[in-house]
This record gives C-alpha cells, sequence and structure tokens, in this order.
C-alpha cells in the first residue's frame, strides 16, 4: 500500500521572507509605501511625524499583533461588524389557537430542617456501591443519613 506525506500545520502560513509570512510583508510594504509617499508630497518633519506615525503603528500592529489568537485585522473586523449589526433580539411567542399546551407539575414538599450530609463512607457502602456498578445496576442501593451515628 502507498504510503503519503500528510501536511501536518495547514493551518500556520509560510514563512517567506525571513521570519514573517507574505501577509506580514504585505502590511509592512503598504505602510513603508504610504510612508514614502507621505514623505515626498509632505517633506516637513513635524507633519510627516503627525501622520507617519499613527500610519507606521497600523502597519505593525497588522503584520505582528495578535488578540486572543486572532490577527489584529480579524480583530478590527470583528469590532466593526458588532458596531454595525443591529445586537437586540426580541422574541415573539406565536400564539396558534388550534393547539394547546398543558404543563403539569409534580410538587415536591421539602423539610426545612437540612439533613445532616456525611462525605464519610465506609467499607461496606463502597462494596455496595462497587456492586450496583459491576450488575448495571440491577441491586438497588438506599443510603439514609441519619442525624446519629449508629453504634458499633
Amino acid at each position: 500500500m502507498l504510503q503519503y506525506n500528510i501536511p501536518q500545520f495547514v493551518d500556520s502560513e509560510d514563512k517567506v521572507v525571513g521570519p514573517i509570512t507574505i501577509r506580514q510583508f504585505a502590511y509592512l510594504a503598504i505602510g513603508v509605501v504610504i510612508l514614502g509617499f507621505l514623505w515626498v508630497f509632505k517633506p516637513n518633519i513635524p507633519v510627516f511625524l503627525v501622520f507617519g506615525v499613527p500610519i507606521a503603528v497600523i502597519s505593525f500592529a497588522l503584520a505582528f499583533v495578535k488578540i486572543n489568537g486572532q490577527t489584529f485585522m480579524t480583530f478590527l473586523t470583528n469590532i466593526l461588524i458588532y458596531i454595525l449589526k443591529p445586537s437586540l433580539f426580541l422574541w415573539s411567542r406565536d400564539i396558534n389557537p388550534d393547539t394547546t399546551s398543558v404543563i403539569k407539575v409534580t410538587v415536591q414538599k421539602r423539610s426545612l430542617r437540612p439533613k445532616k450530609v456525611s462525605n464519610e463512607y465506609n467499607q461496606s457502602r463502597v462494596d455496595e456501591i462497587a456492586w450496583t456498578l459491576d450488575s448495571y445496576g440491577q441491586k438497588t442501593v438506599s443510603h439514609q443519613i441519619d442525624d446519629e451515628q449508629p453504634d458499633e
């Protein structure tokens, strides 16, 4: 029978330019091109810094920042969808007179005095539980917790 190599890491992108992927390289290249155009058309240093620093930060964030395992672009897209998409959900019940539903509730009385719960098990209780598990529940096990400990 022929053996085939199965790719292992299909969710990770290929590293093409050094330790960065094509997508990261594209974000950085677009940022550098925008900064280059900004420098050519506005060679004034204060204006370049005011507009260039946010462009460089956004370009770097798009290339390298991950939030909760998502790329920064996916994170920004999710924020935009959350803001633009209405998030008010209304529930309306369709009332159909042809069908009537009846809900029956069994009410059980509860004692007002809390029962003493003991987490201690003796060997006979463990044997009973083991027997019930081994016999697939054929033996019913009843265990009552009393307020007093039995005399031994």
